[in-house]
């Protein structure tokens, strides 16, 4: 092998991690965020289910009907950026919890009595959609900071149920709320992102009054160009207070979440 050969060769060895590392997305510059994952939630609900004649008893599902407050499901979030400073953004995930408890205390759930010491059997399921839009005010090197506007969708069921005396109660309702926030990801690497992000309002329409806010953090860190792992936290708030056909009564919900994902990004 000639000298210029051999040169050749080294300087082609050489230059393969500087090529690896041009080759990174760079943050702020990607089309597609995809996350999977898992969530793990901590919750706290107090509902009151009203019925045409009486006022229902406002307790808390944990406490009274004993619900487990820690569950997990699966988590999905993605973000699509369709133009350099536009991105359209999704999250879901759904809780599901059933106990059975004897309880101390007499209830009213929408006019049917439930007395001390019976066992009452209590369902309680809810899922979330959230959906945004994010227009970036700063975008460079160094971080991204965002305004949004969203709609955050809750649908939510309940059923009380016990057989002695035998008394049956349900109720479901969904609540779109739109939602104002904003988000900012600091880019530490081409490989390491932490973001910040916050929304909420406070909204009445009718007969139903309702706010939510949902806040985080999380971070992610790219071990390719296309895949990396990532963790994040956030806290969860939604109250609705409403006297409609298919929900009347009130609900107040309140949960933080750790979560862990797998990313994809293009």
């Amino acid at each position: 092998m000639t000298r210029t050969a051999m040169l050749a060769a080294l300087a082609m060895v050489a230059s393969g991690p500087l090529q690896a590392a041009d080759d990174w997305i760079k943050p702020g510059e990607e089309t597609i965020k995809l996350n999977l994952g898992a969530i793990l939630n901590r919750a706290s609900t107090t509902v009151r289910l009203d019925g045409p004649n009486n006022r229902g008893t406002e307790f808390n599902l944990e406490d009274v009907a004993g619900l487990d407050r820690e569950t997990s499901s699966l988590y999905i979030a993605a973000t699509w950026r369709f133009a350099p400073n536009h991105r359209a953004g999704l999250q879901y995930f759904e809780t599901s919890t059933t106990a059975s408890k004897t309880i101390d205390r007499t209830l009213v759930i929408k006019d049917q009595v439930y007395p001390v010491n019976t066992t009452l059997t209590t369902q309680h399921d809810i899922s979330f959609l959230i959906l945004n839009y994010q227009y970036s005010f700063v975008r460079n090197e160094k971080l991204e900071f965002a305004g949004l506007i969203g709609l955050y969708g809750a649908r939510e069921s309940f059923r009380f149920s016990a057989t002695a005396p035998v008394v049956d109660a349900s109720a479901s309702f969904t609540a779109p709320l739109p939602v104002l926030g904003a988000s900012v990801d600091f880019f530490l690497s081409p490989r390491w992102t932490v973001s910040l992000y916050g929304e909420g309002l406070a909204l009445k329409v009718g007969g139903v009054e309702g706010s939510m806010y949902f806040a985080g953090i999380s971070t992610d860190y790219m071990l390719t160009r296309n895949f990396g792992l990532g963790l994040g936290y956030n806290v969860t708030g939604l109250t609705v207070e409403a006297a409609e056909d298919d929900f009347s009564g009130k609900l107040g919900w309140r949960q933080s979440s750790f979560f862990g994902y797998a990313q994809l990004r293009y």
